[in-house]
């Protein structure tokens, strides 16, 4: 099997080796306070939660197909050890921890048994909203769970029972450690807004107050001493008796961390334009938790947040996961002895924070906006996990999510209508083959799609679209998605459907659809994709879109001289500078502007789309706009413009400096096409001057 083979070298360098090792520095920073948290949550040694970042991560970076999911203790499944070990073991007693590492092992051998059975694509049948529901659940569940410690009470039970019990104990409550918990919490989120580390420094400053000010003299209880040195290896109990208790918690989590990390898996793939197997990724994080397991961890987890700091901050190889365990490892060694200053409720309030992330409102309401169902299915996986504990709500979550698969269709026919100049014959019933010009344009896709979108097939009509224009035999500048058998849209598909237009875009594709019947096309404005694809990018017929294939375009000059941007407020950038030196073509106009002149347009109902990393772009007729490109934002860039025809033009050295730093491969190829530019015309180089 794939997953049994060791990742490859390939793309790791002295440069990018020092580059994940700065991003590892970042992700340790942000591992080491979560762990902590995460392992109080199970109900072990806070230590144990560093234990999962030691072995665990090597063995996963070692075998996984994905270059950039970072590995570790995780909330979600933390939530889930918890209740589920308690079935062989009382919570706190001697016997607990010893369950917990069989059930990690078992969890491990699951996940590498639906790796060989080939099972990966099982994350398809969890949509967005159940998983968005899921997590928001776990996330109530942390919340309540942890602030009765915040307060400084003492309870314990259900999540309705903290309930009560803070209720009708809330004249026992702490008032230093209220205010020492809300101190932490201020820290926490204007570190975070900042883009600071803020649960390591809330973590931090917390010790060094402890430590300074004799805080637990005067009643802020602290974590029990940290052991130094690394754990022993050991062999779970595998009795047949504990095995049929824990089974069904296993099964569960196994469950909760294949939708998790493929999501996190896919969504970066996507974005670096990779390639992975998702059974390979199913195996290595079996192998991780049988890891875990004997190194007296619990279920490690792919990590969203880490994941997107690593990518962030640098990171482009699995060597960030090897990094970050050698610096655990560094710690625990040398340096455990100051974690005993950590307060209780310091450690309760960073859990707060987590469950407080993991509560996303805004795509709660988003989905409520888009589809009142699939927003209803949410909330009962919301409402499972709150209310009955994690293993029941993801019993519940998936039961939800088949049964809303049963009404759909999975696979639909497709076809290529026209590619390279060639037209198929049921494309010929509907345009003139006669007028060869007009009916097959050059540089034209035209794909068909046979049903509707959905969870479950969105990322099977992305793949078959993306393989449809790389296996073209020419450049491809028009795609035309022909949406005649396409009947319905989820808030799934239509991310997917942004993904893809977005993408076209940013590689110089124009977009649009055809065959879109009224019905469609409200759909498509309900999810907020007529302003992004836009309304002249959709047509009622097939044979109105391809003969709108432009035989010429306007020029980037052109279309900012019709836009009429103020001077001083904006600076074309991307791929409408490579169209400016003729290196390739692009089909639409990429600004950076001023935050007023962002607000403006906004304001004329220029449709914003919030990307996968948090980015807010505006669209609208082609134009896209931006406060910031890669991190560079106006003031930046300005300075430094080419201008033609007065219009600032991006400097091609800061325009290789992004691509370097984007690091897909159409940008590293953009990157090759401007280094020979600038050897061929090395006065490029020079400082710019207005022509």
């Amino acid at each position: 099997m794939k997953f049994f083979q060791f990742t490859t070298h390939q793309g790791w360098s002295r440069t990018q080796l020092r580059a994940d090792f700065i991003a590892a520095l970042v992700v340790t920073a942000i591992a080491i306070p979560e762990s902590l948290g995460f392992a109080a949550i199970v109900g072990l040694p806070v230590q144990t939660g560093l234990y999962c970042a030691l072995l665990a991560p090597v063995v996963f970076a070692l075998m996984t197909s994905s270059k950039h999911l970072v590995v570790g203790a995780d909330s979600a499944t933390a939530a889930l050890v918890a209740s589920g070990a308690s079935a062989a073991a009382v919570f706190g007693s001697a016997q607990y921890p010893g369950a917990v590492a069989t059930l990690t092992l078992l969890t491990g051998i699951i996940l590498v048994v639906m790796a060989l059975l080939r099972f990966g694509f099982l994350a398809d049948l969890i949509s967005k909203p159940v998983f968005i529901g899921l997590l928001a659940g776990v996330g109530v569940q942390l919340m309540v769970g942890r602030l009765p410690e915040m307060l400084g009470l003492d309870l314990s039970g259900t999540t309705l029972e903290k309930l009560g019990g803070l209720a009708s104990n809330i004249g026992d409550v702490s008032i230093l450690t209220l205010w020492f918990s809300l101190s932490i919490f201020a820290i926490i989120l204007i570190a975070n807004k900042r883009k600071l580390p803020g649960s390591l420094i809330a973590i931090v400053a917390a010790m060094l107050v402890t430590f300074v000010l004799h805080l637990e003299e005067q009643g802020i209880a602290v974590i029990q001493a940290i052991p130094s040195g690394l754990p022993l290896p050991f062999i779970p109990d595998i009795s047949v008796a504990t095995v049929m208790k824990l089974l069904p918690a296993a099964i569960a989590i196994a469950i909760v961390i294949l939708a998790q990390s493929s999501t996190v898996t896919r969504n970066t793939a996507a974005r670096f334009d990779e390639p992975i197997d998702d059974n390979r990724d199913l195996g290595a994080l079996g192998l991780a938790n049988i890891a875990s397991s004997v190194t007296h961890g619990f279920a490690i987890n792919g990590s969203p947040p880490r994941t997107i700091a690593a990518e962030l901050s640098g990171g482009r190889t699995q060597m960030v996961n090897i990094f970050m365990a050698g610096i655990i490892a560094v710690i625990l060694l040398f340096f455990a002895h100051t974690l005993a200053y950590l307060p209780v409720a310091a450690l309760a309030t960073v859990i707060f924070s987590v469950g407080l992330h993991l509560f996303d409102a805004g795509r709660l309401r988003h989905i409520w906006k888009a589809r009142r169902e699939e927003f209803f299915i949410a909330v009962v996986a919301l409402l499972g996990v709150a209310l009955f504990g994690v293993q029941y709500g993801v019993a519940i979550a998936v039961v939800v999510s088949i049964l809303d698969r049963l009404r759909r269709q999975h696979h639909p026919v497709d076809d290529i209508l026209l590619r390279d100049q060639k037209l198929d014959d049921w494309a010929k019933d509907r345009l003139n083959p006669h007028h060869k010009n007009r009916s097959s344009p050059p540089g034209v896709l035209v794909y068909r799609f046979g049903g509707s979108v959905f969870f479950e097939n969105a990322d099977y009509f992305a793949q078959r679209l993306r393989a449809a224009i790389a296996e073209a035999k020419n450049p491809v500048s028009y795609v035309i998605v022909d949406a005649g058998a396409i009947n319905d849209l989820d808030y799934t598909a239509a991310e997917t459907l942004k993904h893809i237009c977005m993408k076209c875009h940013a590689d110089g594709m124009r977009f649009a659809l055809a065959h879109v019947p009224p019905e469609l096309e409200d759909l498509l404005a309900r999810h907020s994709l007529v302003d992004i694809i836009g309304k002249h990018n959709i047509f009622p017929s097939l044979e109105e879109a391809v003969f709108d294939a432009p035989t010429s375009r306007r020029s980037s000059i052109d279309m900012v001289q019709r836009l009429r941007p103020p001077e001083h407020q904006y600076i074309v950038i991307g791929g409408s500078v490579m169209e400016m030196l003729k290196l390739r073509k692009t089909g639409n106009l990429d600004l950076v502007v001023s935050r007023s002149l962002y607000k403006h347009y906004r304001s004329k109902k220029w449709k914003e789309y919030i990307q996968d990393d948090g980015k807010r772009i505006l669209s609208h007729n082609g134009n896209i706009i931006m406060q910031t490109y890669v991190g560079k934002s106006l003031k930046d860039l300005l300075p430094r413009a080419q201008y033609i025809e007065g219009v600032p033009f991006m400097h091609i050295n800061d325009l290789i400096a992004c691509k370097k730093t984007i690091g897909r491969k159409k940008d590293l190829e953009d990157v090759r096409r401007l280094e020979k530019y600038l050897r061929e015309h090395p006065h490029a180089r020079a400082e710019p001057k207005r022509v």
